[in-house]
């Protein structure tokens, strides 16, 4: 298949108009669309359960939900979000784009390519089947508790998608080191396809400690076995250290595909080459192996001892530096530059934006004795929804309108994406700065009711808002995208961004 123009575009979505190629289809960026639409409908069901969130902590007491529904929705909401919305936005992207920017003909495995996909679409609905009340950290001993049935539909729908993610994973890596073009050495590849290949070796060694642990989990459950039991040696806490060891992890697997979406749409619609490539690349690869031995962090009220306390914040604080290099590098790319604000570049600024509270909030997180204060109140709630949805979802959003005339041969509508940008960002600004603000304030996170503390109303008000603006822009960017489709201008068919690209893989590949 072609790797540039409007040629490509009629080809990539004719096969949604027959069911057996849906099904049965190998072919890298057939599968990287199927993901990406299974992603979008899980990113609708997500972000309704956050406004119904939203909408129920608009005032004190109960607004639409009661006490025992309010923790299914939200344990869903993140579950969903992580697991069936950002993971496969970056399997998306990644089938989509890698084997070409590699120059191969498609993935390594191009049937567990297919079989990796459809093990999400079972595993995203019993995980919705059962709407387990848990918590998305599912923290014994009130996850091991035999009334909440719930839980165990959530563990069989997580075990799914984490062999899916572990398989993709596992592909990705044979696809990059063993079907990239002989003229095309690792320190020569785009900086999306180092994040993908570095994402990918997090979930290869990550995975698999989650995976032990739902599976414990599931046998203190059903076997009435003791790995988490209060009565046991570690008990509880022998959870928490097996969860935030993956999930610790988890955060770079969802934010590190977003750094090389950012990096080259920052790049190219600076018209500049990015900042120093190399340090980019080992950047990203030192986030990774610190992001792995940081996961002590969310346990300091546990009471590990002050040794390991002072350890784990070393290494968190170690861990800014990489982060640090990058924003300096990104800036650095568009200082002096012929910057063209189109779609793409506003939202890939918007994760920059993003990424920076994001990393504040987590330093001033990370200092133990304020963590003592503010542990799981909603600064933290604040903190990790500025690096995720701020951040990560805000550059998703910027390459999805820059693949999007390429797709579909048409243009979007620019003033409906830019009221999809600005309502996003302010509303993002607002409802998350307002949570940071109830965590300094000691709001409790997973709270249904705050009658007592009625200081709480107004910010909650202003963060209830601020998340409606962004489900109002995605509203925006759903109906803008529909109505592209069907109507939309033809788009350029070498340049629809008026930036200078000629194929996707020039654009996409560093100039050096």
């Amino acid at each position: 298949m072609a790797t540039s123009g409007i040629h490509e575009k009629k080809y990539d979505l004719a096969f949604l108009s027959n069911w057996r190629t849906i099904l049965g289809t190998t072919n890298h960026k057939e599968i990287g669309i199927l993901y990406f639409i299974f992603a979008l409908l899980n990113f609708l069901i997500a972000g309704t359960f956050a406004l119904l969130i939203r909408i129920e902590l608009f005032a004190p007491g109960a607004q639409l939900l009661d006490a025992k529904t309010y923790p299914s929705i939200f344990t869903m909401h993140g579950t969903a979000m992580i697991f069936f919305v950002i993971f496969p936005l970056n399997a998306a992207f990644g089938n989509y784009l890698v084997p070409t920017l590699v120059g191969a003909r498609d993935m390594y495995w191009p049937r567990w390519n297919n079989a990796a996909f459809w093990m999400l679409v079972p595993g995203a609905l019993i995980a919705y089947l059962g709407m387990a009340n848990a918590g998305w950290t599912a923290y014994p001993p009130l996850s091991t508790l035999p009334e909440y049935t719930s839980v165990n539909f959530w563990i069989l729908g997580l075990l799914l998608a984490g062999t899916s993610s572990l398989i993709a994973a596992i592909n990705f890596i044979m696809t990059i080191f063993f079907m990239r073009k002989p003229d095309l050495p690792l320190l020569k590849m785009d900086l999306f396809t180092w994040s993908i290949l570095i994402t990918s070796f997090i979930q290869l060694f990550a995975t698999p400690i989650i995976t032990t642990g739902l599976i414990l989990l599931l046998a203190d459950r059903i076997l009435n076995t003791s790995f988490f039991a209060v009565s046991g040696v570690a008990g509880p806490v022998l959870w928490q250290h097996i969860f935030w060891a993956y999930s610790h992890p988890a955060v770079y697997i969802m934010i590190l595909p977003a750094m090389g979406i950012t990096s080259f749409l920052i790049s190219k619609f600076s018209r500049n080459e990015i900042f120093g490539y190399k340090s980019m690349v080992f950047s990203m690869a030192a986030i990774s192996f610190l992001g792995m031995t940081v996961w002590g962090h969310h346990m300091y009220t546990v009471g590990v001892g002050a040794q390991v306390d002072y350890f784990f914040t070393f290494v968190t604080f170690l861990i800014a530096v990489p982060s640090g290099i990058k924003m300096f590098n990104w800036i650095f790319t568009m200082y002096g530059s012929k910057i063209k604000l189109e779609i793409p570049m506003l939202f890939a600024v918007a994760f920059l934006i993003g990424f920076l509270f994001g990393g504040l909030t987590g330093v001033i997180l990370n200092v133990t004795p304020v963590n003592l204060v503010i542990h799981d109140t909603y600064w933290v709630i604040g903190h990790f929804h500025f690096v995720i949805i701020g951040g990560g979802v805000s550059a998703m959003f910027g390459l999805i309108y820059y693949l999007f005339p390429r797709v579909t041969g048409k243009m979007y509508n620019r003033k409906l994406a830019q009221g999809h940008f600005w309502l996003w960002f302010i509303g993002f600004m607002l409802a998350f700065t307002a949570m940071g603000m109830l965590g300094a304030m000691g709001m409790p996170r997973r709270y249904f009711d705050y009658s007592l503390h009625p200081e709480w109303t107004f910010l909650n008000q202003v963060a209830t808002i601020g998340a409606l603006f962004m489900g109002t822009g995605i509203l925006l960017w759903v109906i803008n995208m529909i109505q592209s489709i069907l109507k939309g201008p033809p788009a350029d068919e070498l340049d629809p961004f008026g930036i200078g690209e000629i194929t996707i893989t020039e654009y996409l590949q560093p100039s050096h």
